[in-house]
C-alpha cells in the first residue's frame, strides 16, 4: 500500500499541477468546448477520487481521511462555521481585487456556463468537485503527508499549494485565492476531524461561483450590458 500511496501523492503534488500549467495554451488557443472540458474534468475527478478512496482504505483508512460517521449536530455546527469563514475569506479577496483593480482571468470567464445545458453540466461537476477534490486533497493527501512530514499543518501547506496551482487557469490572483481556500477547508478537517463540512462548503462555493456570480463575469467578458433588475 505504501508504494501506491507514494505514487499517487507524487502525481497529485508534482505531476498534476505541472500538467495544469502545460494545458493552459491548449485551453486558451481557440473556441471553448465547455461541455467537453466539463466532461474531461469529471472523468479525471472520478478516476482520482476512486484511486484515493481505494488506496486510502487500505492505507491510512477512511476514518483518517475524515470520512467516518459524524453526529448531525456536530456536522451542522462545523459546516456553518466553515461556511461563514469561507464567505469572509472570499469577500476579502473580492474587496482586494476591486481596490487593486485585479480582473478575473479571461480563461476563467470562458469556462463559465452559458446555456441551460451547460449550467446543468456545471452544477453536476460542482457537486462532483466538492466531494472529489476534498477526498483527494484534504482527505487522502493530508492523511498520507501528515506522518511523512511530521505534522498536519505542514501537510496542509503542501496540499494547498498543489491545489492552488491546479487552478492556474484562474490566473495568479486566482491561484492564491484557491490555495487559501484549500488551506481553510483543510484546517477545518484538521480541527474538526471530519471531511464532510469541507465537501458541502466546497460544492456550494463552486455552485454559487458558476451559477450566481458567473453570469455577471460572462457579461463582462462579452461586453454585454447588465441584466435589468
Amino acid at each position: 500500500v505504501a508504494l501506491p500511496a507514494a505514487l499517487l501523492t507524487g502525481f497529485l503534488v508534482f505531476v498534476l499541477p505541472f500538467f495544469s500549467v502545460a494545458q493552459l495554451s491548449a485551453l486558451d488557443g481557440g473556441p471553448m468546448d465547455r461541455p467537453g472540458v466539463y466532461a474531461g474534468s469529471a472523468v479525471t475527478l472520478v478516476l482520482l477520487t476512486t484511486l484515493a478512496l481505494l488506496i486510502g482504505a487500505f492505507g491510512p483508512g477512511l476514518g483518517s481521511m475524515g470520512l467516518g460517521a459524524v453526529d448531525p449536530s456536530t456536522l451542522g455546527a462545523a459546516t456553518v462555521r466553515l461556511g461563514l469563514a469561507t464567505a469572509v475569506l472570499l469577500s476579502v479577496f473580492h474587496l482586494v481585487a476591486r481596490v487593486a483593480r485585479i480582473p478575473e482571468s479571461d480563461l476563467l470567464k470562458q469556462l463559465l456556463p452559458r446555456t441551460a445545458h451547460e449550467r446543468r453540466l456545471f452544477a453536476g461537476l460542482s457537486c462532483l468537485a466538492g466531494f472529489g477534490e476534498e477526498v483527494v486533497f484534504r482527505g487522502f493527501l493530508l492523511a498520507v503527508l501528515t506522518p511523512a512530514l511530521g505534522d498536519p499543518w505542514t501537510a496542509l501547506l503542501v496540499s494547498s499549494l498543489a491545489f492552488g496551482v491546479l487552478h492556474v487557469y484562474q490566473g495568479s490572483f486566482g491561484i492564491l485565492r484557491t490555495a487559501m481556500l484549500g488551506a481553510l477547508l483543510g484546517a477545518s478537517v484538521i480541527v474538526d476531524g471530519t471531511l464532510w463540512p469541507a465537501v458541502l462548503v466546497h460544492a456550494l462555493v463552486d455552485l454559487v461561483g458558476g451559477l450566481v456570480v458567473g453570469p455577471r463575469m460572462v457579461r463582462e467578458l462579452e461586453n454585454l450590458p447588465d441584466a435589468p433588475g
